[in-house]
């Protein structure tokens, strides 16, 4: 992945060379600017972002998957990637970990009466919105959705594919798994949050977990907030 600045500042032929050497099947491009502004020596000029997007779109070999870094994507900014061709985003929603908190505990403190960016960061620290929010922002604009963002079991995932993803990322109960029981640790965790999707799937009365997209929903009152009117996932909801 490279952030969008970077990616900007660099050629196609430069990024065509970097997916070519590294052989992979797609280049993510996230965005960031929570996150540098509060980084001491973070980037601070974001402009043609969008540009940028549209002409790797249109030049490279390889997809764009366009992703957050713990705020989340919003519908206005899914409805002008979709107009640039992007097919796949990453949420990356507010809820997982946060790197404007990561970057507030590296931040410096105010000096000679000004404002510090660690200071900046404590006041943005859980800015965004939330992973779930996100997935029905964007769930009904031909995107292909995957839900990350303190995503951390098999109920979760089911619940993230139910509201429109096509696909969830989780890292931290895989890691912490790995830290204290080795691969075989891992193994055990993978299969568990295999055998909790599966079992999601048998109550809910879906073969696949694409089936779970057919299935009534409820929604309590915090998400319904972030569901847009007249999409599809409001005739599904019950309530």
């Amino acid at each position: 992945n490279i952030g969008i600045v970077q990616a900007r500042d660099a050629t196609t032929a430069q990024l065509q060379e970097l997916v070519d050497h590294c052989g992979v099947d797609a280049l993510c491009i996230h965005l960031n600017p929570a996150m540098e502004v509060v980084q001491p020596e973070g980037d601070r000029d974001f402009t043609r972002g969008i540009e940028t997007v549209g002409r790797l779109v249109s030049e490279l070999s390889v997809p764009i998957v366009v992703k957050e870094t713990g705020c989340g994507l919003s519908r206005a900014v899914g409805q002008r990637l979709a107009a640039q061709g992007v097919r796949w985003v990453d949420t990356s929603g507010a809820g997982g970990t946060s790197w404007v908190g990561v970057e507030t505990l590296r931040a410096t403190d105010s000096k000679g009466g000004g404002v510090g960016t660690r200071e900046l960061g404590q006041a943005f620290w859980d800015w965004g919105i939330p992973t779930a929010g996100s997935v029905v922002q964007l769930g009904d604009l031909g995107l292909g959705v995957c839900a990350t963002g303190g995503v951390s079991n098999g109920v979760q995932a089911a619940r993230a594919i139910a509201l429109g993803a096509r696909c969830v990322g989780m890292a931290r109960p895989f890691l912490q798994a790995l830290a204290q029981g080795g691969v075989e640790g891992l193994d055990s965790q993978v299969r568990q949050v295999i055998e909790e999707l599966r079992l999601a799937l048998l109550l809910s009365g879906a073969r696949t977990p694409q089936d779970l997209q057919t299935r009534p929903v409820v929604v309590g009152p915090r998400l319904k907030r972030w569901v847009p009117p007249n999409s599809e996932l409001t005739k599904r909801m019950l309530g």
